[in-house]
């Protein structure tokens, strides 16, 4: 859940930073836990449409790929649903969703090789009940901002 909700944020703020739209680009989420290998491939559904790879492949060159993932985890921490999306105990189909909706982490049907199930943002991010994996960059890029503002 935690690489699914992973790459779908990714593939919202790549839309953002690369100019293709969320429509255009897919995920794949790879996991063999038993090696400990883990990781996610977001690529262009189909390249003629949308123009070619170059923009996409750009954004995961450094320094750009970590800038998107700290824009990405800003983004994430709020959902315009919240708290409605951040308590949710089960929605979407099957109730298989947790902190996920339309406004946050879901994806058009052609993006998702899952349907848009098994998604949780909290746990990317962290929640009232739930620890999240990135919640120390939450944490640290708040307290940038304010120490940020009190220096004005």
């Amino acid at each position: 859940m935690l690489l699914h909700t992973l790459a779908h944020l990714l593939i919202r703020q790549l839309s953002f930073e690369s100019g293709y739209t969320t429509a255009s680009l897919r995920e794949r989420v790879y996991a063999r836990p038993e090696q400990d290998q883990y990781g996610i491939l977001v690529y262009t559904a189909a390249g003629d449409a949308e123009g070619t790879l170059g923009g996409l492949v750009r954004q995961g060159e450094p320094p750009r790929l970590a800038e998107t993932l700290l824009r990405m985890t800003e983004a994430a921490a709020w959902c315009s649903a919240d708290p409605l999306c951040a308590e949710h105990t089960g929605q979407g189909f099957g109730n298989l969703n947790r902190a996920a909706c339309h406004a946050c982490a879901l994806l058009p049907e052609t993006s998702c090789e899952t349907g848009n199930t098994l998604l949780d943002r909290a746990l990317v991010v962290g929640g009232e009940r739930v620890p999240g994996y990135l919640e120390s960059i939450v944490t640290a890029a708040r307290a940038t901002a304010a120490d940020a503002v009190e220096e004005m």
